[in-house]
């Protein structure tokens, strides 16, 4: 049988690799390595969540990839997360990230769901691409 088991990554393509990793890194806390195949990481780079896993593929927009119709690479100028609402991240740690958002003078949004035993901070990387970070019963 076939079956989505879950998310695997998260493509963003943009013209600031460096800013965009280090958003990751410093303020979420997230690892950066490098993407294999590419020497460059200045133009590649993948952040990897808490188990070691690739979660965020971070390109810069000049790259061609295999999945583009015609090899058209995305727009520099596309604003905010373009077609891409938000990508949604379970965490855990919800006052360190609070602590590590207001530190960086990175503003967010928090939304307490009582019922469903769950916290979130709503907050924006250098793309303007929403980030959901979710904290299940933390």
């Amino acid at each position: 049988m076939t079956r989505i088991e879950g998310l695997d990554h998260v493509n963003i393509r943009t013209p600031d690799v460096p800013g965009t990793a280090r958003f990751f890194a410093d303020v979420l806390g997230m690892t950066i390595t490098p993407s294999p195949g590419s020497s460059d990481p200045d133009k590649s780079v993948w952040i990897c969540d808490a188990e070691g896993r690739a979660a965020v593929h971070v390109g810069d927009v000049s790259l061609p990839y295999p999945g583009e119709i015609d090899g058209v690479p995305v727009e520099a100028s596309a604003p905010g997360s373009g077609r891409v609402h938000h990508v949604a991240m379970r965490c855990t740690g919800y006052d360190e990230m609070r602590r590590r958002l207001s530190d960086s003078g990175t503003a967010f949004l928090a939304n307490d769901v009582p019922a469903a035993g769950l916290r979130q901070l709503f907050v924006s990387d250098p793309n303007e691409l929403m980030l959901e970070l979710n904290f299940f019963g933390d």
